[in-house]
């Protein structure tokens, strides 16, 4: 029996008494476990724009281009067709670890097992916040819901933001028990979906109060702690999601995205980066239109911003440098956590 079926077993009441049904039961709760690596056959992605590849293969990122090889044989791209392999969000890496392509890009491959669920917030909807997970789980097609299934879980950027543009007419003691409220209602339907059987990794928002647009608040609204108070509704989010999970590893798996991009914010360049603070996309080219072609351009004192070496696509989303973090932290919980 693997350590996966014994997790869900122990999560419902009746094993409390197990005992009165005899050893079958027992062992059902705990006994003759034995370790089975897990090895997803279908991948299932719920989130928002940091999760979200469009029909056409466009990502809420830098977007690269197909390269081709010049008849001398050098290697250039070709600006007239966009190839969504090319810097990968963090979810496709996480499914090509495993050998997995995604049905918005396929790549090489010629099937698809996995499923991008995951779309965009809107305002005024609840498309790409905490209430739009039931109905993306809704979404899901083939088959039920298993235990060969690896769910890729991030929501909270949307509801964030929400949250934060009540201010100030909501109070902030509000607006946090508000943010706590949906990281709860997350956190339940989380453990619910790793009931259901799918191997769960959800990795929390990242913290969006080191971003462009936060660091522009404090200066347009005339109010130095905008930024703060946005750290505060990220963190309080997060924490209340992360205490809400049944995490002992054998059903999710929990990797901490905000944390990793305050320690890229504080030290950079240890992690390869050279601007934490501003856009790299042009204003002309808004997500998920940016591409290399669109970038900042070079001036007199600072090099041309790339996918590779700035923090910020725009002034919330992150780049494929960040994409890549995300990728690196749920990767080691899908192949480590003894699902």
């Amino acid at each position: 029996m693997s350590f996966k079926l014994v997790a869900r077993l122990r999560a419902h009441p009746w094993c409390r008494t197990a005992a009165l049904a005899g050893a079958v039961l027992l062992a059902s709760c705990g006994g003759g476990t034995q370790i089975v690596p897990f090895i997803p056959t279908r991948v299932l992605v719920f989130g928002d724009e940091l999760s979200t590849i469009e029909t056409d293969g466009r990502k809420y990122s830098i977007n690269a281009f197909k390269q081709i090889t010049l008849p001398d044989g050098t290697v250039v791209d070709d600006p007239t067709t966009l190839d969504c392999t090319r810097d990968p969000i963090w979810v496709q890496t996480v499914a090509a670890s495993f050998g997995l392509a995604l049905d918005r890009c396929l790549g090489a491959a010629t099937v698809a097992a996995g499923q991008v669920l995951a779309r965009p917030g809107r305002p005024g909807t609840a498309e790409g916040k905490v209430a739009d997970f039931a109905v993306q789980i809704a979404a899901v097609q083939g088959d039920a819901l298993n235990e060969k299934d690896l769910a890729l879980v991030m929501f909270g950027h949307n509801d964030i933001l929400e949250l934060y543009g009540m201010y100030p007419t909501v109070g902030e003691e509000s607006l946090i028990a508000m943010a706590e409220a949906r990281a709860k209602a997350f956190g339940t339907q989380i453990n619910e979906l790793a009931l259901r059987g799918p191997a769960v990794v959800v990795v929390t928002t990242p913290d969006i109060a080191y971003s462009p647009f936060a660091i522009a608040e404090n200066a347009n609204t005339g109010d130095p702690y905008r930024s703060e108070l946005i750290r505060r509704l990220v963190e309080k989010f997060n924490n209340r999601m992360s205490v809400t999970l049944k995490n002992d590893g054998h059903l999710i798996g929990l990797a901490y995205g905000d944390v990793d991009l305050q320690n890229i914010v504080k030290s950079p360049a240890a992690y390869g980066l050279a601007n934490v603070t501003a856009a790299a996309c042009l204003d002309t080219a808004p997500l998920p239109d940016c591409n290399t072609a669109t970038l900042v351009p070079a001036t007199p004192t600072a090099a041309a911003a790339t996918a590779s070496t700035w923090l910020w696509a725009d002034k919330l989303l992150p780049t494929p440098a960040f994409q890549a973090r995300l990728a690196f932290l749920a990767s080691n919980r899908a192949h480590s956590n003894p699902f």
